[in-house]
């Protein structure tokens, strides 16, 4: 009666094309997982071009069965989704640990104003047409450093160069490894030039799985801490001192607490002489390593307006709490979750491949055909990077892929908290949300 839930029996049918496939069973129950449960999956094979991997494969599918039918279950008992969650926490099974969720979602619901706005299923305030609604929902993700392997060359004139082939796909892989070098040399970032993209570098993991921004803070990391006690037995003598009495201050070698004895990085590199230091370090995907690690979290809410005569969603506010152990860039790591909640209610509000039912073609291949939100769809976005010290201790985690997964569940769930109806199928369109509707009042 109070929400918790003990049993889970579920049974699934999915494609993912003519060679059948669907969401893999085990991914379901998603995060939230009952003491007792019985998961039953049927492949479906149709008439279709095979599905291709796409962000955090199986993880939004998965997230949606399964905590749709946690607000579901909220609703049926006319409870707080909010409630729901948190006395289930203590199922949760992660990379990321049930007290960390737990803090997110009550720094979500605070951000998102739950306690003022929420309402039982169907049962808010109306303006008009006009509903409102709040939804939840959590993810997780491994997120581990893939292989990577850095060379590393420190010039006699303190130029500093780095070659590794990693790639950037506009994610900030190339700010990410000048930041790493240039922080362990005491540097600024326009002091560190970064070279990647080529395969005539030493080479570096796919970007895929999340797994890049760990990969090349591991291998730049290390070749930088070769480097620099390579460049500390050289220095050392000049400041009559021992190499392991040396540190990195702020664009010099000095001695540790000692900065009036010291060398500017300059005159620290010409004790180099006429040749370059050079160095190379590699980290191999599942090396144990205190950079890095896996297993993240997070928490999304959503707060949508729904127009009951049009069927019309609109996003109102949409908070994302995300844990990735280290944070590196804040930057770069907040941009990339705003572009994962806007892909989010692409795929919960627009994005649909329509398929012709007797040939299986594609239909709207095309950018003209294929439905994209706006600048006006997306509403007010909040991330908030969740970093406390025991989440900065374990090292760098990818991002990539969680903050993806949640907000089709999320927004489904708000919809549902408005309007007291589940609509079945995502993207939400509002010809779907109509027909929901009349199906709850008999005239479907």
């Amino acid at each position: 009666r109070n929400g918790e839930i003990k049993v889970w029996d579920s049974h699934q049918w999915g494609t993912s094309g003519y060679r059948g496939g669907g969401v893999s069973d085990r991914v379901v129950p998603y995060v939230i997982q009952a003491p007792n449960r019985r998961v039953r999956a049927t492949p479906v094979k149709v008439n279709a071009m095979q599905a291709a991997a796409w962000r955090a494969p199986n993880h939004p599918q998965a997230c949606v069965l399964t905590q749709c039918a946690l607000d579901d279950l909220a609703a049926k008992l006319g409870i707080s989704s909010l409630d729901v969650f948190l006395r289930n926490a203590k199922y949760i099974n992660s990379g990321q640990k049930a007290e960390v969720y737990v803090e997110e979602l009550k720094r979500a619901a605070e951000l998102i104003g739950w306690k003022e706005k929420w309402h039982p299923h169907g049962k808010g305030p109306a303006k008009g047409s006009v509903v409102e609604g709040l939804g939840i929902a959590l993810h997780t993700w491994g997120g581990v450093a893939n292989n990577s392997e850095c060379r590393l060359r420190i010039y006699p004139d303190g130029a500093v160069e780095s070659f590794c082939g990693t790639q950037d796909l506009g994610t900030g892989t190339r700010t990410v490894c000048a930041l790493v070098l240039a922080e362990t040399f005491g540097l600024d970032v326009s002091d560190v030039r970064v070279n990647i993209g080529d395969s005539k570098y030493p080479p570096s993991g796919a970007s895929g799985g999340s797994t890049t921004v760990g990969a090349v803070c591991e291998s730049h990391r290390r070749a930088a801490q070769m480097a620099l006690a390579q460049l500390f037995e050289k220095v050392a003598p000049k400041l009559s001192a021992k190499p392991d009495e040396l540190e990195v201050g702020v664009g010099c070698i000095q001695v540790r607490g000692k900065p009036d004895r010291s060398l500017s990085w300059r005159e620290a590199c010409a004790t180099l002489g006429l040749k370059r230091l050079e160095v190379t370090a590699s980290h191999r995907r599942g090396q144990k390593s205190p950079l890095s690690s896996e297993g993240v979290g997070g928490v999304q809410m959503a707060h949508v307006a729904v127009d009951r005569d049009t069927g019309v969603v609109r996003i109102k506010k949409f908070v994302a709490v995300q844990d990735m152990g280290l944070i590196v860039n804040r930057k770069t790591a907040t941009s990339q979750v705003h572009g994962a909640v806007i892909m989010g209610i692409a795929y919960a509000l627009f994005e649909e491949r329509i398929l012709d039912p007797t040939t299986g073609v594609f239909l709207n291949a095309e950018l003209a055909d294929y439905k994209l939100p706006r600048l006006g769809d997306v509403g007010e976005i909040v991330v908030d990077l969740y970093e406390p010290d025991e989440e900065r201790a374990r090292g760098v985690i990818g991002l990539g892929e969680p903050p993806v997964i949640s907000p089709g569940a999320a927004i489904s769930n708000a919809v549902c908290n408005a309007l007291g109806v589940r609509v079945p199928v995502l993207p939400m369109t509002p010809k779907r949300v109509l027909d929901a509707i009349r199906q709850a009042n008999g005239r479907g």
